[in-house]
């Protein structure tokens, strides 16, 4: 297809890698080439803890998702979440130059520019500077203040920033493997992007993550991001309280755990989980009940914790759409009921939509932050030369003023 280019996002776990191939035509259409993934090692709560092992799972997922199109990979989206994302509102005001007083492009880029001139500590990398509102002289609520009549410009943006050297990190361990990291998004913003729409985001909702070792939320209102947060600490947790209690390998509490387990204890099956014993044993009978009383403050925890966090930057009113879950960790029976109750909002399991070539399998939870990352990086509709270098450098196509108004636009629209 004529203008055509080909997107590669990868989404490194600490159980699983999983990568996606996309197309995505001169309109910005995006079409699903293939999907797959791989046992995850060398990875601990997002960071790099074994460059070789982390290598080796990377480079067989490429190969597996590549090489049947006949592509050669060069170019990857990841995504970054877990406690080493953090965000901050911020506001910009300048005052509009034209003497007309008509508001212009350069005069909203000049006011992007200021709310994003903070001073950062020299750990934080930005990832996102998300525009959530301008106001002209005083009037709120505006959303695209091109060529309407003022004298006072002022953006509120939210900075979403991650862990420099965990992204230093990645970039580094992805190069030695001869791969350069195009773009890192934040992990709840690709699952968003194919979880919620647009009205969802409008009336308010607050999107979770339970993954194996991180869980990540992010919260929408008025259809722009309020906030942004994420811990270290997820389902892979629950597996290892099961199997310390029962004492049983990894490996068999996650098979128990997924068969049956629940995290809800008003709503346990009154039936009997057979717990596998060594040599020719017969199988022990736990009944479910106290098997759910293993699992249930575990998931408690993670969604407390959230919570936690939540609370001390929103107003809990303006989300009237409820949680959303998404990731691994939710399909646990049972998820939704107990966050519910932790959060006193409705909540449901997520999935991501039907993206044009996605077979069936993967419309699941557990596949959101891949297909996320691929539907983001498409929605940028961003057609120029890739620039990224082996160092590991992202793409600068916002060097120079026009280039960085470009990137400033694409924030808005």
């Amino acid at each position: 297809m004529n203008g055509e280019r080909k997107l590669i996002a990868l989404d490194i776990g600490s159980s699983w890698v999983r990568a996606a191939v996309g197309s995505v035509d001169s309109n910005g259409q995006l079409m699903i080439d293939g999907c797959c993934e791989r046992p995850s090692e060398g990875i601990r709560s997002g960071n790099v803890v074994n460059t070789a092992a982390v290598n080796s799972a990377v480079e067989s997922v490429i190969n597996e998702v590549s090489l049947p199109l006949g592509i050669s990979p060069q170019y990857l989206i990841i995504g970054a979440g877990g406690s080493q994302i953090s965000c901050k509102p911020s506001n910009g005001v300048i005052g509009v130059s034209d003497r007309s007083e008509t508001i212009s492009r350069s005069d909203i880029f000049r006011s992007l520019e200021s709310a994003n001139s903070q001073e950062l500590p020299a750990d934080r990398e930005v990832l996102h500077t998300l525009v959530q509102d301008f106001i002209v002289d005083g009037k709120k609520n505006i959303k695209d203040p091109n060529n309407m009549v003022g004298h006072r410009l002022e953006s509120k943006v939210l900075i979403v920033t991650a862990d420099k050297s965990q992204c230093d990190n990645m970039r580094n361990t992805l190069n030695r493997a001869g791969l350069s990291v195009e773009r890192i998004i934040l992990d709840s913003l690709a699952d968003s992007s194919v979880v919620l729409g647009k009205e969802e985001k409008d009336t308010g909702t607050v999107l979770i993550n339970i993954g194996a070792q991180t869980s990540n939320l992010i919260a929408f209102s008025d259809g722009v991001p309020v906030f942004v947060c994420g811990i270290d600490l997820g389902s892979s947790s629950i597996t290892n309280d099961i199997a310390y209690i029962l004492q049983k390998t990894k490996t068999v509490a996650e098979l128990l755990k997924e068969q049956y387990g629940h995290c809800y204890s008003p709503m346990v099956p009154d039936e009997l989980v057979p717990i596998p014993q060594v040599g020719n044993l017969p199988d022990k009978k736990l009944p479910r009940a106290e098997f759910a009383k293993i699992i249930e403050p575990r998931m408690a925890e993670i969604l407390h914790l959230l919570k936690k966090e939540f609370d001390k930057q929103t107003n809990r009113n303006v989300f009237s759409n409820g949680i959303v879950l998404v990731g691994g960790g939710s399909l646990l029976s049972g998820t939704p009921e107990l966050a519910k109750e932790v959060f006193h909002m409705p909540a449901r399991l997520g999935f991501p939509e039907a993206l044009s070539g996605l077979g069936r399998d993967y419309i699941n939870p557990k596949y959101t932050t891949v297909l996320g990352l691929l539907k983001y990086e498409a929605s940028r509709n961003d057609n120029g030369a890739r620039t990224a270098s082996k160092s590991g450098r992202q793409p600068q196509s916002g060097d120079g003023f026009f280039g960085k108004m470009k990137n400033a636009w694409k924030m808005l629209f």
